[in-house]
């Protein structure tokens, strides 16, 4: 099944993750697959490798629909980014604002 517009939006996803990392991203993948057994809750399965300078990320994801899918997807995949060890011999990361939260709030 194809959804109009879906290749489109998890290439947006994706690349503004990408833009995060600090690092060049060498490859990204993402493979987006609709699976057509309606015995099945969350036919919809997204996954995502990318290559980090070196480092691989991966994520996997199902959902109800294909969209729904990528957004999982792109919210799994920043996870991965933010744990994602540092390369040997390399600077330290800068450090990370608070997430301004409610918590954080004066």
């Amino acid at each position: 099944m194809r959804v109009p517009g879906v290749i489109e939006y998890a290439q947006e996803k994706v690349r503004a993750l990408t833009g995060r990392t600090g690092e060049p991203v060498l490859f990204a993948r993402v493979k987006l697959t609709h699976l057509a057994n309606p015995a099945m809750e969350r036919p919809a399965l997204a996954q995502a490798n990318l290559d980090v300078n070196g480092r691989l990320a991966r994520a996997h994801v199902a959902a109800t629909t294909v969209t729904e899918a990528v957004d999982l997807l792109q919210d799994r995949l920043a996870g991965r980014l933010e744990r994602l060890p540092p390369r040997p011999g390399a600077p330290p990361p800068p450090p990370r604002r608070p997430c301004g939260g409610a918590a954080h709030r004066q």
